[in-house]
């Protein structure tokens, strides 16, 4: 992977643009309504179905349902042609999902809601809860034929549609079910043969189908590889976390084993995220050690002061002190534009940013940290060693590493965020997710406790 520029301020926007709750989903759902795509490759026909329906749309329907609901951990329907009780049940679950109204009849809006969720899924505030596995959830064919690459047919949609369901949605982005196994398909082949511990040759081969039929049918997924040796994990959130106002269940985070957070508190001159206070509170509330962060943004000369004032005065607002149990150091966001170009922050300086840590720290009493990358400050600051003697927050989601490169000066980092597109129970869109480089008495120490 190349080198990575889409940092904080950038990858989360991402979240930004997934579907939505409420109204706003029903309004989403309503324009898209002549959208209609056959997501699973049975049908595009999508006439309204209700109990007692059969066919290729029901066929259609219960698959994009395990497709939909699958990442609030519900267990995937059988997809056998017949709305039942349980397809019944299951479009229930998903219209509350979408903030549709509840009636359990797949009309237009919920059809268009299906559509979008099926082929981008994502998280609802409603989780399911493990039951047995199904063996039918794709609806193309129960035959297991040997498939290489080249193979085409129905079998192949089958694999392309399980493979859809075993893979973890934010990171592995969906296959089209068309059925022609081509390089795509094999990628996603291997990559699945990898996680699930087999021969990586591409090939699906009866090995292979037993465990893509059993990991599909029931609530596992194939993710990416958490960096190893660092078991204490954190997250970084900010308004993109609250799609269409959701809130975070900050208990449910905890129980899930997260033990920091970083809460995104303003940005340059004029910007105070508008869940500082709910976030930062929250997760204080439920156990977590926390820092608010601020983005830097060097769009004019000599402003990290300023920037430094709004800053302290809106997370002083919120209670924080930096001295209380549970308060970590301030951080400071030091990255390229949020702007999409990936450029430099044009009136950036290192002078300028140790003004804004000078101040900050003057404040609270405490070294902040800084979030930024080795690439960064090589490309945008000259390599510069200015930083040494803070603490670091690194970001990079390469695979291929087992820490991040320090930059120049710095002996060690203290935070890795290593993904932008981690799924945490409690919270409404993927978010970034961070390790900890130390054992939990060192966080507890840096986090005054």
């Amino acid at each position: 992977m190349g080198k990575r520029t889409l940092l904080r301020g950038l990858t989360l926007a991402v979240a930004a643009v997934l579907p939505l709750y409420g109204p706003t989903a029903v309004q989403a759902a309503q324009s898209a309504v002549t959208a209609a795509v056959a997501v699973c490759g049975h049908t595009s026909a999508q006439p309204t179905l209700q109990r007692g329906s059969t066919g290729a749309s029901a066929f259609e329907a219960q698959c994009e349902l395990n497709l939909a609901t699958k990442p609030s951990r519900y267990t995937p329907i059988a997809a056998d042609g017949t709305y039942g009780a349980a397809t019944e049940a299951r479009v229930k679950e998903f219209q509350r999902c979408a903030g549709l109204g509840v009636d359990g009849v797949l009309g237009p809006n919920t059809w268009a809601a299906l559509n979008t969720w099926a082929a981008q899924p994502r998280a609802c505030a409603d989780q399911g809860t493990s039951s047995t596995a199904q063996a039918a959830l794709c609806g193309h064919t129960d035959t297991r034929p040997s498939l290489p690459r080249g193979a085409k047919g129905i079998e192949v949609k089958e694999v392309q549609c399980r493979l859809n369901l075993a893979m973890e949605p934010f990171h592995y982005p969906q296959l089209t079910i068309d059925g022609d196994f081509g390089g795509g398909t094999e990628s996603r082949v291997i990559e699945f043969q990898h996680c699930a511990n087999l021969s990586a040759d591409g090939v699906v081969g009866p090995n292979t189908w037993a465990k893509l039929v059993d990991w599909s049918g029931r609530n596992t997924y194939c993710t990416p590889p958490r960096p190893a040796g660092y078991p204490i994990d954190g997250l970084d959130t900010a308004k993109y976390q609250h799609p269409g106002g959701a809130s975070i269940d900050w208990k449910a985070v905890r129980a899930s084993g997260v033990e920091f957070a970083t809460v995104k508190a303003t940005r340059g001159l004029n910007v105070t995220d508008e869940y500082l206070t709910a976030d930062l509170q929250g997760a204080r509330a439920a156990g977590l050690a926390v820092a608010p962060y601020h983005f830097y943004t060097g769009t004019s000369a000599d402003t990290g002061g300023a920037q430094a004032d709004r800053f302290i005065a809106a997370v002083r607002a919120t209670g924080y002190t930096g001295q209380r149990a549970g308060d970590l150091p301030p951080i400071f966001d030091l990255e390229r534009m949020d702007d999409g170009s990936g450029r430099c922050p044009t009136y950036g300086t290192v002078d300028d940013a140790r003004t804004w840590l000078d101040r900050v720290e003057a404040a609270f009493g405490r070294t902040p940290m800084i979030y930024t990358q080795k690439s960064f400050l090589d490309d945008c600051l000259g390599s510069t060693t200015a930083f040494a003697r803070y603490p670091l927050q690194l970001a990079d989601y390469r695979q291929s590493i087992t820490q991040p490169p320090l930059p120049n000066g710095s002996t060690t980092w203290a935070m890795w965020q290593y993904t932008d597109a981690a799924i945490f129970p409690g919270i409404q869109a993927p978010a970034t997710a961070d390790v900890f480089n130390g054992t939990q008495a060192d966080l507890d120490r840096l986090a005054n406790r």
